[in-house]
């Protein structure tokens, strides 16, 4: 008897050990990240945003295991009502490779009033991406401002490809982005076109042995508007 109950003892104490240890594994996964991005236009999916001006761009994020809160931001350094935002997002990894993301797109002083109630001023969208030798992500509108004709929710529909490598130790990443059933004209398309292609490089500017800047230089080709955008930015 003696034996059996020092057993039992013996794997609560143990039991109890390793859920203390999940638990402070699970805390220390969690990390709270903020920066601003400043870039010298803003460029969202082929289309350029907030006119000729510049944009910052602050964010942070929240994040716990597979699950991550967070906000970005635009807003047009020209003083401009246009290419301003605030949205927040939640994602939840299904994998190491996919994830699922909905986020609330908020356009601030273009005329949508205030922020609540939740008014014509917003866009809701769910994305499936995947991380792998070539990512890919798919994201649909599903609610909010975008409405059709007869003033039903529409659904544009954005497929965006991607692939990194380096040369010469710098980094390279290349993009290809088109929508599909953008009949609300919400890509600025007549329905479907390719609005996406993108080449980008990023490196870090030394300053001392304490302090560098990243920075990113980038060329995107609108091939559907027939516009190109050659844009820089640096991040802190």
């Amino acid at each position: 008897m003696k034996t059996i109950k020092g057993t039992v003892l013996l794997l609560i104490a143990v039991l109890s050990i390793s859920i203390m240890n999940a638990q402070e594994e699970e805390k220390s996964k969690s990390k709270l990240d903020l920066g601003l991005d400043v870039q010298s236009r803003y460029i969202w999916r082929g289309i350029q945003l907030g006119g000729n001006s510049a944009s910052a761009q602050p964010w942070a994020e929240f994040s716990s295991g597979a699950f991550s809160l967070g906000a970005w931001g635009a807003y047009n350094l020209g003083g401009l009502g246009e290419g301003n935002e605030a949205d927040f997002y939640m994602s939840y990894a299904l994998s190491d490779a996919f994830a699922v993301t909905v986020t609330d797109y908020f356009f601030p002083g273009e005329g949508t009033g205030g922020y609540f109630p939740y008014n014509e001023g917003h866009v809701f969208e769910a994305m499936l991406s995947y991380s792998g030798p070539i990512g890919m992500f798919v994201a649909t509108n599903f609610g909010g401002a975008i409405k059709d004709e007869n003033g039903d929710n529409a659904y544009s529909t954005y497929v965006e490809a991607s692939y990194e490598t380096e040369i010469g130790g710098t980094p390279l990443s290349f993009a290809v982005g088109g929508v599909f059933g953008d009949d609300n004209g919400y890509y600025f398309t007549d329905g479907s076109g390719l609005i996406n292609v993108t080449v980008g490089t990023s490196k870090e500017i030394k300053f001392s042995e304490s302090f560098s800047l990243p920075v990113n230089a980038a060329i995107t080709l609108n091939p559907d508007s027939e516009n190109i955008f050659l844009t820089f930015g640096f991040s802190l």
